[in-house]
Parts: C-alpha cells; sequence; structure tokens
C-alpha cells in the first residue's frame, strides 16, 4: 500500500475506528494516524493493528480450528443439498413449503449447535451486542452509500435492459431479465394482507427468515472457520479481508444458484462481500443481518413499484 492509500485508509478510519483492536479481549480501538501510516508499509503479519485470532470469540485460545473447519465444510454441503432439494420441490403444496423451513432452520440451527457443541458461547458464531452502536452507525454509512445509486440501477435493469440486451443480439440472456415499467402501488399486487401489514410481513420475512440465518451460517460460522486457514492478508477501508472471505461469500451466492439455475442469482456476491466486510469489522454479526435484511426490504419495496410491460 503506497502513502496516499494509507492517508486515504486514516481518513476512513475515523469512521471505522473498530477495525482496530488495543488489547486482547478488547473492543477493536482507533490507533493514531501517525501509526496507521507507518503500520501500512509494513508487512500484514508484522504490524502491531492487525487483528489477531486470538482475540476474538470465533478463534478462542487452545480451539482445534482444523477439526471444527473439517465439520464446517461437510455442514456447508448438506446446507447447499438441502436448498437444491428444497427449492427443486417448493412449489408442491405444503410438502415444498416444509422444505423450504427445513433449509432455512438448518442455517441457524447448525451454528449455534456448535457453538453448543463446543461448549462456547453465541458470540463464537458473532451473535453479541458489545459492538452494536458501531454496527448501527456503519449500517447507516451503508445505506447512505449503496441505496441511492441501486435504486437508479435497479430503475435500468427492470425497465432497459431486457431491450438493450434484445437489441444486442442477446435474446437467450434477455429471457432471464424482466421487462416491467414504473407503476407505483400500495402494497404489492400479490400481497396476502393489505397496506402497512403487507410491509411488516415481508420485513419480518426478510429480517428473521432470511438475513438471521444466512447471516449465522454463512458470516457468524463459516467465514471464521475458513479465515483460520487463511487470515485475511489485505485491508479495505481499514478492515482485514482475504480470500477466505471471498470463498465464504461465493459459497453464499451458490447456494442462491442452486435449485434455481439461474446465473443471474449469483448477483448477491456483491452485497455478501460486504457483509463479510462487517462481520471482520466488528467480530459481529448483528449488523450484517441488520444491513442484509434492509437491502433485501429495500430490493422488495423496489420491485413491488414496476408491473409487467
Amino acid at each position: 500500500m503506497n502513502y496516499a492509500c494509507a492517508q486515504g485508509g486514516v481518513r476512513w478510519a475515523s469512521a471505522f475506528p473498530w477495525a482496530y483492536r488495543s488489547k486482547p479481549g478488547a473492543i477493536p480501538t482507533r490507533l493514531d494516524a501517525a501509526s496507521r501510516i507507518r503500520n501500512s508499509r509494513r508487512p500484514m503479519a508484522d504490524r502491531p493493528d492487525t487483528i489477531q485470532w486470538h482475540d476474538d470469540p470465533a478463534h478462542p485460545p487452545g480451539f482445534d480450528d482444523a477439526s471444527e473447519r473439517a465439520m464446517a465444510w461437510k455442514m456447508v454441503v448438506l446446507v447447499l443439498l438441502a436448498l437444491t432439494v428444497a427449492k427443486t420441490i417448493g412449489s408442491v403444496p405444503f410438502i415444498g413449503t416444509v422444505a423450504l423451513t427445513v433449509a432455512v432452520v438448518m442455517q441457524l440451527y447448525i451454528p449455534l449447535w456448535r457453538a453448543q457443541k463446543l461448549g462456547r458461547d453465541y458470540d463464537f458464531v458473532g451473535h453479541h451486542t458489545r459492538a452494536l452502536r458501531r454496527d448501527i452507525r456503519l449500517v447507516a454509512i451503508l445505506i447512505a452509500i449503496a441505496f441511492p445509486p441501486y435504486a437508479y440501477a435497479h430503475h435500468l435493469y427492470v425497465t432497459e435492459a431486457h431491450a438493450w440486451l434484445g437489441q444486442l443480439g442477446f435474446d437467450e440472456l434477455a429471457r432471464w431479465i424482466p421487462s416491467r415499467r414504473f407503476a407505483p402501488r400500495w402494497p404489492a399486487p400479490d400481497a396476502l394482507l393489505p397496506g402497512s401489514l403487507w410491509f411488516l410481513e415481508m420485513s419480518a420475512t426478510h429480517l428473521i427468515g432470511v438475513a438471521l440465518p444466512e447471516e449465522t451460517f454463512y458470516r457468524g460460522y463459516l467465514q471464521p472457520r475458513l479465515e483460520s486457514k487463511s487470515p485475511p492478508t489485505r485491508r479495505f477501508f481499514g478492515v482485514p479481508i482475504g480470500r477466505a472471505a471471498v470463498l465464504c461469500t461465493f459459497l453464499f451466492a451458490l447456494g442462491h444458484v442452486l435449485g434455481e439455475w439461474n446465473p443471474l442469482r449469483m448477483g448477491p456476491f456483491l452485497p455478501g462481500l460486504v457483509f463479510a466486510w462487517q462481520r471482520n469489522a466488528s467480530s459481529s454479526v448483528l449488523g450484517a443481518i441488520l444491513f442484509h435484511g434492509l437491502c433485501n426490504i429495500f430490493g422488495e419495496v423496489l420491485f413491488s413499484l414496476y408491473v409487467p410491460m
């Protein structure tokens, strides 16, 4: 990292001070600016502000990471298989609903079961409130940065992308793209509940039924297990991030594709990287759960404002 990048990191660190730790077991604290600039020129392993795994509840002293990492891979295969089967038969009355429910519950149950089995508190999978205020502040910053451009990109995607691809001769790809027009109405046309009740039902579904289990499994349980073998070697806005987080995010996105077989369902890969970054920013998944749920809610509301052409 060059000096200019280091200076940029100093400015961003004032917004993200939790990316730096002061002592084992403590909530990450801010280093002085000069120290961050000096450390940015040193190898990652030699920097005093690098996250030490013994400071993180997900990597307690004396813990057999290799054994639990092997278990985590088995659980990933099991979850992806369950999602594939559940989404394949999801349209079957009753049976499909049960299968989808089981697949969702597995993603929440497995991490909590592993924590109990190992005699650990739930902070082992990132369920703690020690950095809650910082998580909320970070979510607010991410919303301000991401939501306005996403709304504009979504508008172009649903109203123009289908025609653009057809004009370019990509008819096979265009069939995966919706063609809709802006026609705001409240609530969504296919909602079972009226008005604000529809919004509350939809919000609860995305926060509790989607974001909570997915973030608990992928970011809370799986990501630290993968990072135990491949610790982060880079920093992004002061937060350690590496190949393990990318691999975990790929598996997260793959779970959306399996059973649906729509290549566009790899789209969650990009926001998944943000959720992985949030996990390492505070060692908690609560911020990632909140931002994940709000992203889904925002997307659902936007989609409801458009109707088929």
